[in-house]
């Protein structure tokens, strides 16, 4: 349901095929199978008949199959830990979503996995560096380990 919500939400004019994606438990992997997620498994399988939406949907999948290939799981992008520094931030501002909702729920001292989905992290648009370099991927499932020190 992740790929639904996420990903096929946020493409124009596709997100009237989240049943069809969640009935056929469409997920990471089977998306970005490039054996089995073709314009025929989108044409039989899911329905799709205008073959413009079914180019279209390979289309977006070819582009986050690219950006996941180029930064691989468990990819570290940011570390407090290897500067040296405490990641500091106001509630409800300055980080994202499930990581605000995370510390909001955590003691002082209380230590905290966080898997984040896309859209609680940073969705659709990815984080780029002030240079413009890709530093996470557009639909990125994020994991973060917290420590809440104040």
């Amino acid at each position: 349901q992740d790929v639904a919500d996420c990903w096929l939400s946020q493409l124009q004019g596709l997100d009237h095929l989240k049943a069809d994606f969640i009935q056929n438990n469409i997920d990471f992997a089977l998306l970005t199978d490039t054996n089995v997620f073709t314009e025929e498994f989108c044409t039989t399988t899911l329905g799709i008949s205008n073959k413009i939406q079914a180019k279209k949907l390979i289309m977006a999948r070819n582009r986050l199959t690219k950006s996941q290939d180029e930064h691989p799981a468990g990819t570290v992008f940011d570390s407090s830990a290897e500067r040296g520094k405490n990641f500091t931030f106001n509630l409800g501002k300055g980080a994202i979503k499930a990581i605000d909702l995370a510390v909001r729920s955590m003691r002082v001292g209380e230590k905290a996995s966080v898997v984040c989905r896309s859209d609680y992290g940073y969705g659709s648009e990815g984080l780029r560096s002030s240079k413009g370099d890709v530093m996470v991927p557009p639909f990125s499932t994020l994991n973060f380990e917290l420590k809440r020190v104040c």
